[in-house]
């Protein structure tokens, strides 16, 4: 029993790094666009996503989302940003591709509908400057 569980700590000890650098490879194969929005505009997908309902499969791009856009959002209250003020956010395409997956299901109210739009033609612009 002992050995059994030895051999299975050291196989999980193993595997870890190597699952861990495959994760990190898939991650950096993706481009990265850089939208400039403002911080009105993060705080508002970041509300509009977290009123949505998720699967279970969604959960960690979700959490990755938010690690990216909250971060953004505590540095400027930091730095006393007004909502107004510009920033460049940087994305992956996965992931610009999720906060987009994620902001159309969504409720939003009929003012809020000039907010969607502008956050999701940032999100274009920034993505077909690859293109050039």
């Amino acid at each position: 029993m002992k050995k059994t569980l030895l051999m299975f700590f050291a196989l999980l000890c193993i595997s870890l790094p190597a699952f861990s650098q495959i994760q990190q490879q898939q991650q950096q194969q993706f481009p990265i666009i850089k939208p400039t929005l403002t911080y009105g505009q993060i705080q508002f997908a970041l509300n509009l996503m977290s009123r949505i309902e998720l699967m279970g499969s969604e959960v960690d791009a979700f959490i990755e989302i938010k690690g990216v856009m909250l971060p953004v959002l505590v540095k400027a209250e930091k730095e006393q940003k007004k909502l107004n003020e510009k920033t460049t956010l940087e994305l992956n395409v996965k992931q610009a591709d999720n906060v987009i997956a994620f902001m159309s299901r969504g409720k939003l109210q009929g003012i809020e509908a000039d907010g969607y739009k502008e956050f999701i033609d940032a999100l274009f612009i920034a993505a077909q400057s690859l293109r050039k």
